[in-house]
């Protein structure tokens, strides 16, 4: 009898065990299964193999990719079903908490919000900001956006650049810091634009840096009207997430007389957009990074 109750325990505790090694199987096949769907659904649909060969080699994938019918209406299609969808595409959807109107207008404005110049001669100069709601772009993207373009073209005597949506004017204060010869640095709103200035004197760049109060589509339409030299050798747009069309913004730039064969374009945009078209308006701009930080994306592109 004690053999027999000694053998019922052990068949037991082997049937126990074999259950254990059943359910922790189990469990980790569906964490595999879920980790594959996952990365399934990050991957988005899939490209035409030339795309994909381009975009392997010089552009990040990222969930949500804009397709082939959103790329031809930005590259100059006149189907207005297209277009719409391409305006749709091309809006971040998350708005700023509390802050309803234009940038550079009275909308809680960031009074801890400290910018300086990370490189250059000027490098660790702190900047005056406006007295109004801004989005600089940060320093780590500003740091990583100067890298690139020092593998495209060379911030010398020669280089001009037009700075949109400036705000405080870091971002082409920074440019001149680095080497650029001249900077018109743009932005609508009238206290930015005094600070632009104040921050170009206080850096001993008034001679080579201009401020322009305006539009950034008026201006990417007509820079002689504004007295801007042009065409231009660097255009940076940092524009305010949620309150442009992103389709609107790179049509504009697309048909300005400010560009020019080989302009570099910098373009800042949010993650929620996907990843933009690999090339623009029939090849006329033709992307070369796309490096994602946080939830900002910057984008280069080059002029052909």
């Amino acid at each position: 009898n004690n053999v027999m109750a000694r053998g019922r325990r052990e068949a037991l505790a082997a049937l126990l065990a074999l259950a254990v090694v059943a359910s922790r199987a189990a469990t980790l096949a569906t964490g595999h299964a879920g980790t594959a769907r996952r990365c399934v659904a990050r991957m988005g649909p899939m490209r035409p193999s030339g795309e994909r060969k381009f975009v392997k080699k010089l552009w990040k994938s990222r969930r949500g990719s804009l397709d082939e019918l959103e790329l031809a209406a930005l590259s100059g299609s006149t189907n207005r079903t297209r277009t719409s969808r391409v305006d749709e595409v091309l809006r971040a959807p998350r708005r700023i908490r509390g802050a309803e109107s234009r940038q550079g207008v009275d909308a809680n404005p960031r009074e801890d919000l400290r910018l300086t110049i990370s490189g250059g001669e000027q490098k660790g100069r702190k900047l005056r900001t406006p007295d109004a709601y801004i989005r600089p772009m940060m320093a780590q993207v500003r740091q990583a956006m100067f890298s690139m373009l020092g593998e495209l073209t060379e911030l010398g005597p020669s280089t001009s650049m037009l700075d949109l949506f400036s705000g405080s004017g870091c971002v082409g204060l920074e440019a001149l810091s680095r080497g650029c010869q001249t900077v018109a640095s743009v932005d609508f709103s009238a206290k930015c634009a005094d600070v632009m200035r104040y921050n170009a004197r206080a850096c001993g760049y008034e001679d080579r840096h201009t401020t322009v109060c305006a539009k950034a589509e008026d201006v990417l339409a007509d820079p002689a009207r504004f007295k801007l030299r042009y065409p231009f050798d660097l255009i940076t747009l940092t524009p305010p997430y949620e309150e442009i069309l992103y389709a609107d913004l790179i049509k504009a730039v697309l048909a300005s007389p400010g560009l020019g064969e080989n302009t570099v374009i910098a373009l800042e945009y949010p993650e929620e957009l996907g990843v933009l078209p690999a090339v623009l308006g029939d090849g006329k701009l033709v992307g070369y990074r796309n490096r994602k930080y946080g939830r900002t994306v910057l984008a280069i592109y080059v002029c052909r």
